[in-house]
C-alpha cells in the first residue's frame, strides 16, 4: 500500500478522512513498539548522560556561589543561588541557615537578603519543514509559537533587566537585549522553512550566545530550544558536548519539539529529551494541536537571588577561596569554592599636625619664677590611613618617644594623644612615631619624626629677685614708712601733751602762779585769710608720652609731657627727670632727646631694657614717631606729638 505523507494527510479535505490519518500512527503501536520506544530512550539517554551527572540534574540540590567582591573588605559579598532536587529556587532562607566559609574557615553570615535579578535568556529556533504545517484553519505550527512566545514576551517587565536574544542557524537576529526589541525582531523573522534543512548548529549558536557576560551579578541563562526531528548522524555526539557546557555553566536547556505526532518516537527526539532532562530544563512534543505552555514556568525559578554579606577576618594578601555551606532540610549543601585575590597591608598612622619645636618658659604671669614650667603636655593628632583602600576600625594605638611607651590608647578617641613634657627641663631632640592596631591585628608603625624641646629658663641675680618681689617690697617699705611716720607723728603729739597737763598742773598748785581771772576785750584786729591756691598751669609741650595697659588702651595715669630738649626717665630722682613707678627699672633708664630730625630714645644700660614697637633699643638710640609703642621694662606708653606730621599718599604719574 502507498504511504500517505503527513503534510497531505493533514492537508485533506474532509474531516473523517484526517481523523482516521491522524489516529493511525497512535494505534498501529504493538506492546513490542512500545517497549522498543523505552529502550530507545534508555539507550540514547544513557549514550549522552552519564549517570552521576544524570542523578545530580534529576535528584540533588545545590549551592552557587558568584565571584566574591572584596571592594568593601573586611565586608565581603557574594550572589547566592540555592536550588532543590526538583530545580526549584529555594526562598526563605535566614543567615542562621548559611555559612561562610573564608579558607576553609567557618565565618557567620551576616546577611543574607533575597533579592529579584533578571535571566539571559536565549530563544533559538532551527527552521524545517515540519514547522510550517499549517492546521484546518491555516495556522502553521511555527505561528502557534510565534503568538505563544509573542504573548510571553509582552508580559515581560522592563524593569526585571531581562536580557533576551533571538538565534538561528544563520546566528544571532538580535542579542541581549530589552524585551520590545526582542519581540519585534521575533515577528519580523518568517525564515522559508521548506526550503531550510534542520541543522544543530542553531542550538550550539544558541549556547555560545547564552554564555557570554551577564550584564548582572547573578543572572543565570536559559535556552529554550525550538526544533523540529532531525536526520544527522552526528547529532549525538553535538548534542554530548553541548549538554557538558550546559551542565558546567548552570544553563538550563528546554526543547520544544515541532513536528509530526509519527516523529515524537525519532531516536533524535530521546536525544533531545535526555539533553533537557539533563541540564535540568524542560522538553514537550507540539504537534499543532496540543496548548502550549507559559514559557515564563521555565524561566521564574531563574528569577531569584541571595545577596550574602559576611564579616572577613583575613589579614594576608594573595589568594583566598570561599564558599558557602546552606541547610536544607537538615542536610548540608556546599557551593563549589570560588578565588578571589585580596590586597591587604597594615594601617599607616600619621601625625596631622606635629610641630618641629616646643618651647617652655615660666608663666607669663610669673616670668621670673625659676622653679615652674609651662606648658606641661601638648596634644598629637592622628590620622588612620589605610594604603589597601579598604578602612576598618582601630583597636590600639600607641605613642613612642625615643622609642619608648609614652602613652596607649585602647578606647574612646583613639587618634589623639597628650603628650607629657612635664619632665623636660633641659633643651634637646626627641623622636616621635606613633603604632597602629586594626581589627584585623595587622599593626602599622609611622616614620620617626623630630621634635626640639626648648627651655628657656628666666634670668636670675639679685636684680630679678627684686623685680619679681617688687611689688611686695615696694609695699613693704611704704609700710613700714607709714607705720613710722604715725609712731613720730603721734609720739610727739602725746609728749607734748603730757608735759603741757604736768606743766598745768603745777601752776594751778602753786599760789603765785595760779591763774586769775580778768575780763577780756573784745577782738579789734582784722580777721586773718587764707589765699587760695591758683591751679596748675597744663604744660602745653610738643610731645608727651600716655601710659597704656598691655592691650593698649588708655591707662588711668598722666601723660609724660616732653617739653626739654632732653628728658630723662627712671626711678632716681636725683639721676632722672620723670620718676617711672617701676623698681624693676634703673635708677637712670632712658634719655628722649629732640634734634633737628625729630624725636630719639635712648636706652642708659638698663637691667628690664626699653623697647620701640617690641623692638629693643640701644645706647645708640632709636627714632620716635608719632603713635610709637615705647616699653620700659613692663611700663607701656604710647608716644603722642601733638602737631603730628602729615603723611601724604604717594601719587602715580602717567606720561
Amino acid at each position: 500500500m502507498r504511504r500517505t505523507h503527513p503534510e497531505k494527510i493533514e492537508r485533506g479535505s474532509t474531516r473523517k478522512t484526517r481523523r482516521n490519518l491522524r489516529v493511525r500512527p497512535r494505534f498501529s503501536a504493538s506492546g513490542a513498539s512500545f517497549i522498543f520506544r523505552l529502550l530507545s530512550f534508555l539507550l540514547f539517554s544513557s549514550l549522552i548522560l552519564p549517570p552521576s551527572s544524570f542523578a545530580a540534574a534529576q535528584t540533588s540540590a545545590y549551592a552557587e556561589i558568584s565571584a566574591p567582591d572584596a571592594s568593601g573588605f573586611p565586608k565581603i559579598v557574594a550572589v547566592l543561588d540555592v536550588y532543590d532536587a526538583n530545580g526549584q529556587f529555594v526562598g526563605g532562607l535566614k543567615p542562621a541557615d548559611a555559612s561562610a566559609l573564608e579558607d576553609g574557615t567557618p565565618r557567620p553570615v551576616q546577611e543574607l537578603t533575597e533579592e529579584p535579578v533578571g535571566a539571559q535568556i536565549v530563544v533559538g529556533v532551527n527552521p524545517g519543514p515540519a514547522l510550517d504545517v499549517r492546521d484546518a484553519q491555516g495556522v502553521t505550527r511555527y505561528q502557534r509559537v510565534q503568538q505563544a512566545l509573542g504573548g510571553w514576551a509582552q508580559s515581560l517587565d522592563a524593569e526585571k533587566g531581562d536580557n533576551l536574544s533571538l538565534v538561528t542557524i544563520a546566528g544571532p537576529l538580535i542579542a541581549h537585549t530589552a524585551p520590545d526589541a526582542w519581540l519585534a525582531s521575533f515577528a519580523a523573522f518568517q525564515p522559508d522553512f521548506r526550503a531550510t534543512t534542520p541543522n544543530i548548529q542553531s542550538l550550539v549558536l544558541s549556547l555560545e550566545t547564552a554564555l557570554a557576560a551577564t550584564p548582572q551579578v547573578g543572572m543565570k541563562r536559559a535556552i529554550l530550544f525550538v526544533t523540529p526531528h532531525m536526520e544527522d548522524a552526528a547529532l549525538e555526539a553535538a548534542l554530548k558536548t553541548v549538554g557538558e557546557r550546559a551542565v558546567q555553566s548552570r544553563t538550563r536547556v528546554n526543547i520544544w519539539l515541532v513536528d509530526g505526532e509519527q516523529y515524537f518516537n525519532h531516536p533524535s527526539v530521546a536525544l533531545f529529551q535526555a539533553l533537557a532532562a539533563q541540564t535540568g530544563g524542560g522538553f514537550l512534543t507540539f504537534s499543532g494541536r496540543e496548548t502550549l505552555p507559559n514559557p515564563e514556568t521555565y524561566f521564574s525559578p531563574l528569577r531569584r537571588v541571595y545577596r550574602l554579606t559576611y564579616a572577613s577576618a583575613l589579614n594576608s594578601s594573595g589568594d583566598h577561596a570561599l564558599s558557602v555551606e546552606v541547610t536544607l532540610g537538615g542536610a548540608s549543601v556546599a557551593s563549589e569554592p570560588r578565588e578571589f585575590t585580596l590586597n591587604v597591608q597594615p594601617p599607616n598612622p600619621i601625625f596631622a599636625d606635629l610641630p618641629a619645636q616646643l618651647t617652655r618658659a615660666a608663666p607669663p604671669e610669673d616670668p621670673y619664677n625659676t622653679e615652674v614650667l609651662v606648658p606641661n603636655e601638648q596634644a598629637l593628632q592622628i590620622v588612620f590611613d589605610f594604603p589597601d583602600g579598604h578602612p576598618r576600625p582601630i583597636v590600639r594605638a600607641a605613642l613612642y618617644v625615643d622609642d619608648e611607651l609614652a602613652a596607649e590608647n585602647v578606647s574612646g578617641a583613639l587618634d589623639r594623644f597628650a603628650w607629657d613634657i612635664s619632665g623636660y627641663t633641659t633643651s634637646g631632640q626627641h623622636m616621635l612615631k606613633v603604632e597602629a592596631t586594626d581589627s584585623l591585628g595587622l599593626t602599622g608603625q609611622s616614620l620617626a619624626l623630630p621634635v626640639v624641646v626648648t627651655i628657656v629658663k628666666p634670668p636670675g641675680g639679685s636684680l630679678v629677685l627684686l623685680a619679681r618681689y617688687r611689688f611686695v617690697i615696694v609695699w613693704g617699705v611704704v609700710g613700714i614708712a607709714g607705720l613710722a611716720f604715725l609712731a613720730v607723728l603721734f609720739g610727739s603729739r602725746l609728749r607734748r601733751a603730757r608735759r603741757e597737763r604736768r606743766t598745768k598742773r603745777r601752776e594751778y598748785a602753786d599760789p603765785l602762779t595760779q591763774p586769775v581771772p580778768a575780763a577780756l576785750e573784745p577782738p579789734t584786729g582784722r580777721r586773718k585769710t587764707t589765699k587760695r591756691a591758683a591751679p596748675d598751669q597744663v604744660t602745653d609741650a610738643a610731645a608727651r608720652l600716655v601710659r597704656v595697659e598691655p592691650d593698649g588702651t588708655p591707662a588711668a595715669a598722666a601723660p609724660i609731657p616732653i617739653d626739654l630738649p632732653e628728658l630723662t626717665l627712671g626711678t632716681d630722682p636725683v639721676q632722672a627727670s620723670v620718676i617711672l613707678d617701676d623698681p624693676a627699672l634703673s635708677p637712670l633708664h632712658a634719655r628722649i632727646r629732640q634734634t633737628e630730625a625729630g624725636y630719639a630714645i635712648f636706652d642708659q644700660f638698663s637691667v628690664a631694657g626699653t623697647w620701640v614697637n617690641y623692638e629693643p633699643v640701644t645706647q645708640e638710640g632709636h627714632p620716635l614717631k608719632h603713635g610709637d609703642r615705647v616699653n620700659f621694662g613692663h611700663l607701656a606708653y604710647r608716644f603722642e606729638m601733638k602737631n603730628p606730621p602729615t603723611v601724604t599718599e604717594p601719587s602715580l604719574e602717567f606720561s
